[in-house]
Formats: C-alpha cells, structure tokens, sequence
C-alpha cells in the first residue's frame, strides 16, 4: 500500500531525513536510496508517497518513493554479462559481411568493366602468365572507361577531350555530338582529322 506524505526534515549532507505522513501521526524515516535512480535529490518540504516497510531493528522506514505527480522509472533491463561479448561480435562479423558484399560488388564491377577473360597468345594456356597486350585502341578504350562516366554532357562544347567524346557517343544515351552520323563525334572541336 502506498502512502502520502511530505518531507518535514532533510540533512542532505548524511542522505536522509523523515517523512510526516499527510493527515498527520509519527514520522518515517528515509534514506536517499528509497527515491530510486533518475530522481532529484530532495530539499525537504517535497510532496511525496511511499511504501512503508517495518523493519525489526530500525523501526519503520519509506521505500520506493516518487515526488507526487512524477511517474516511476522503467524497469532497466540489464542483460547477462555474457552476452555483451555476443552482441559485439554479432555487429562486428555484421560489418564485416557487409564489407565483404561491398568489396565483392566493386570486384564484379570492375571485371564487368576489364572483362574477366584474358586474351591468350596461341598455344598458350591459362595460368602459364601470358596474356596479349591490349591494341592502343582498346587501351584507349579501356581508360577512357575507367576515367568518364555519363553526367548530362550532350554538346561537343561541354567536352574536353576527343577521348571523352567518344566515351559519350558509344556510352552515353541523348547526346548530339556527331552531327553527320558517321561515327566521329565532334569532328570540328576534338576528334579532327
């Protein structure tokens, strides 16, 4: 059963004090740890309730006490100390999966982009290290690849480099950089004869 009463008497250097139950009659003892973890300390003269717990040797004393009109603190949930281990390394190996998924997208990307089939020489076998060197077109082809991406260019006057108009005329969808449709884009500014 809970109680109403207010705090008539507080030493706060000591941590405790008494509580006048209302409507008068004896005085029960309080100690800081009866207000539980989240409440002020108090000041004296605050409205309070409380259980009332009889203890043989020290007489009767207020426990579980909230100031009137606070609510009471939520239940902590306190997990076994063995679990802490689990859980880090739950979001850890979580990390590293992701990590993982992420370098493994990055790597089909780029296989994507060089091919992932080697040119061999004739008779020659996989594995024996030997590979044909890319023609200066496809070198170039490579690297244009690996240094453009499509990012709205539609004009010759937008482009930089004969390289990166052709990147945008094989790659790019909406651009009007060959205007005599043979192939060449930008003929008078970067791709010339």
């Amino acid at each position: 059963m809970r109680y109403q009463g207010r705090i008539t008497e507080w030493k706060d250097s000591r941590g405790f004090g008494f509580i006048t139950q209302n409507g008068g009659g004896d005085t029960v003892f309080v100690h800081i740890r009866a207000f539980g973890k989240g409440q002020q300390r108090p000041v004296g003269n605050e409205l309070v309730t409380y259980e009332l717990v009889n203890d043989e040797k020290k007489g009767s004393r207020a426990e579980s006490v909230l100031y009137v009109g606070s609510r009471p603190a939520p239940a902590r949930i306190e997990l076994p100390r063995f679990l802490i281990p689990v859980i880090f390394a739950i979001i850890v190996a979580g990390i590293g999966f992701y990590g993982w998924q992420h370098f493994t997208l990055i790597t089909t990307q780029v296989e994507h982009l060089v091919g992932s089939e080697p040119v061999l020489p004739h008779g020659a076998t996989e594995g024996s290290g030997s590979t044909l060197p890319l023609s200066p077109t496809e070198s170039s082809q490579l690297s244009a690849t690996a240094k453009f991406e499509c990012q709205g260019k539609r004009y010759c006057s937008e482009m930089t480099s004969c390289e990166e108009a052709t990147f945008y005329l094989k790659n790019c969808p909406g651009v009007e950089i060959d205007g005599d449709g043979d192939g060449i884009p930008c003929e008078s500014q970067w791709c010339g004869h």
